[in-house]
């Protein structure tokens, strides 16, 4: 049997956090790899909401460079860009062990206009989720 592999998506936000630091500590204990993994929004049906893509990416290969190197466990960086997020994230878990995910615990109205990735990506993913509650939230 191969290595186990640990997928962990994060948005680099505080809420996400406990996300990568759970999945760290699991790999470290089974001897996994992982992969840090962020998607990068770039709306194909609107293109003019779309943020500066490419310092986005260089952003988000930067932060996940800095955990990388700050583990103590085998990582791999994957940075994506994508119109939906959620699908790009079940993708990237495909052949996975584990997908470790972070919620942000939005509700009312924020919650129906934004939607939930997480809850999107419990529906979707091919691997068991461990989905990590934000600190405000936990």
């Amino acid at each position: 049997m191969g290595t186990m592999e640990l997928v962990v998506a994060t948005d680099l936000s505080p809420a996400s956090t406990p996300a990568v630091d759970h999945a760290l500590q699991w790999a470290q204990k089974l001897g996994a790899s992982v992969t840090l993994l962020h998607v990068v929004h770039d709306p194909e049906l609107a293109p003019a909401l779309a943020t500066d893509v490419p310092g986005d990416v260089a952003n988000a290969k930067r932060a996940l460079d800095a955990f990388a190197a700050q583990s103590a466990v085998a990582c791999r960086v994957d940075v994506r860009t994508a119109d939906d997020v959620a699908s790009a994230i079940t993708e990237a878990a495909r052949g996975s062990d584990y997908l470790f995910v972070g919620t942000h615990g939005r509700s009312g109205f924020q919650r129906l206009r934004l939607g939930s990735i997480a809850t999107k990506v419990l529906r979707q993913s091919p691997a068991p989720v461990v989905c990590m509650p934000s600190p405000a939230t936990a």
